[in-house]
């Protein structure tokens, strides 16, 4: 995994990673948006992503991260925001009730789907097992 904290958001996806399911995701993040009437509707890729706190290291942070969130998974991939930058993607909160680390990675404006097979590339390069779920606490 190439991920480390260095700065940028700690960005965890949760499976799936196929091209066509991330595609599928920023669809129906755009039809979400429609009918709660945001304008413009957005097109992005649900992750969720906090920051590495003082003196914890990467390992710390994703299993502080997968620990306060709802959605529960065996795999993971993990990215940083650098690096989904340098991909040309970018990221951007999208807070609810329930997942208030919610984000969605698209590409500015985010007015049509993201390159789902280069992010797809991208988190399947750097998949991981869950540590909440090795913990038994996703």
């Amino acid at each position: 995994m190439e991920a480390e904290c260095d700065g940028s958001e700690v960005v965890i996806r949760f499976s799936p990673f196929l091209a066509h399911r991330l595609e599928e995701n920023a669809q129906d993040t755009f039809d979400d948006d429609q009918d709660r009437g945001v304008n413009p509707p957005r097109y992005g890729v649900s992750v969720i992503a906090g920051y590495c706190e003082d003196g914890e290291d990467l390992e710390a942070t994703i299993t502080r991260l997968t620990k306060q969130t709802t959605l529960r998974g065996k795999r993971i991939a993990v990215v940083t925001g650098t690096m989904l930058r340098r991909e040309g993607f970018d990221l951007v909160k999208d807070p609810t009730t329930k997942e208030p680390l919610h984000h969605l990675v698209g590409e500015d404006p985010f007015s049509a789907p993201p390159r789902v097979d280069v992010l797809a590339s991208l988190l399947d390069d750097n998949r991981t097992g869950n540590p909440a779920w090795m913990e038994g606490a996703a």
